[in-house]
């Protein structure tokens, strides 16, 4: 973030999650402008490290949750705020409190707006074969991502890219997209570009877990491949869960792969190839590497697991 000079010092609210939230406050302390108040998950929750954080800095600190109660619009006023931003907090803002900051609220989306609006849009652009992907900040209104878009960036997506590796460059490009913001809002908050969205463009993914989570081994691997990478949040537990299938009464997590480049004529599958650590299963066109499995919820080495007497499937 640029230095302070010539520039109007801002009052920012900041509701975040995860280690996005924490690195933009983190670079919000080194800016000069006062954080009015932090609103993120308290300690006991799934995301106290931000909360940590932010009272070991002395900020005001209420609960993430407090963003639906249309009160917090009275302390915005109160505390003159200018800038609301909401990085990866999932509840719904109320209208009120969008209203009354002096510049404007502002989200940060990990996905290209219009086309990737709601949940999880990385592992969703992973399943697509998407070659592109973005990140955006955009105003907040009441609709979900649908308010115009501030600043976008695009990147290339690779054959190898996981929703982790993609979350964590959509953290990367936004953040920094974040900064352009808060620099344009202190020093001419009209220069801020205001850009209408093509909402017949628009594509909304909400809670659902493609095709249910369970492997069609009668596809071709690098479809297969692909899903597992969709879903891979490895080391971290993904919101899919791991894509599903049985290997007689077990339940079978599929966490990591690689494809083979080595065609199969096996039936769909088939266990085959183990060494070491290591196993292969045949799909529709080629043999495919399991790296790292889960049996019954429990992480396991595929060799530790599996043998070549085992057949995989629904």
């Amino acid at each position: 973030m640029a230095a302070m000079s010539a520039r109007f010092r801002l009052n920012i609210v900041l509701a975040a999650e995860e280690g996005a939230g924490l690195r933009i406050l983190k670079a919000l302390d080194q800016s000069g402008h006062r954080i009015a108040l932090v609103l993120t998950s308290p300690p006991g929750t799934h995301g106290s490290a931000l909360w940590s954080y932010a009272e070991a800095r002395g900020h005001p600190l209420l609960p993430a949750s407090t963003v639906k109660d249309a009160a917090l619009a009275d302390i915005f006023r109160k505390e003159d705020v200018d800038l609301f931003l909401n990085v990866h907090s999932l509840h719904i803002v109320n209208g009120a409190i969008l209203e009354s900051p002096r510049i404007g609220a502002f989200n940060l989306h990990p996905g290209p707006l219009p086309r990737y609006a709601g949940l999880y849009a990385p592992g969703w652009a992973i399943l697509r074969g998407e070659r592109r992907y973005g990140v955006t900040v955009h105003r907040m209104l009441a609709g979900i991502d649908t308010g115009p878009i501030a600043y976008q960036t695009l990147f290339d997506l690779t054959e190898s890219d996981t929703a982790l590796s993609v979350g964590l460059r959509c953290v990367a490009e936004g953040l920094a997209l974040l900064f352009t913001l808060v620099d344009a809002a202190a020093l001419d908050p009209a220069s801020i570009p205001n850009i209408e969205q093509d909402l017949t463009q628009r594509e909304y993914f909400g809670r659902i877990i493609p095709e249910g989570g369970a492997i069609s081994w009668d596809r071709p691997a690098a479809d297969i491949d692909r899903m597992v990478r969709a879903f891979c949040y490895f080391p971290f537990p993904s919101p899919w869960g791991a894509p599903k299938t049985r290997a007689g009464d077990r339940e079978i997590g599929i966490v990591k792969t690689s494809p083979t480049g080595e065609p199969s004529s096996a039936p769909p599958g088939t266990i085959a190839k183990i060494s070491g650590d290591e196993a292969w299963v045949s799909c529709a066109d080629a043999w495919l590497r399991l790296d790292l499995i889960t049996v019954d919820g429990r992480r396991v080495a595929p060799a530790e697991a599996l043998s070549d007497i085992d057949r995989l499937g629904g």
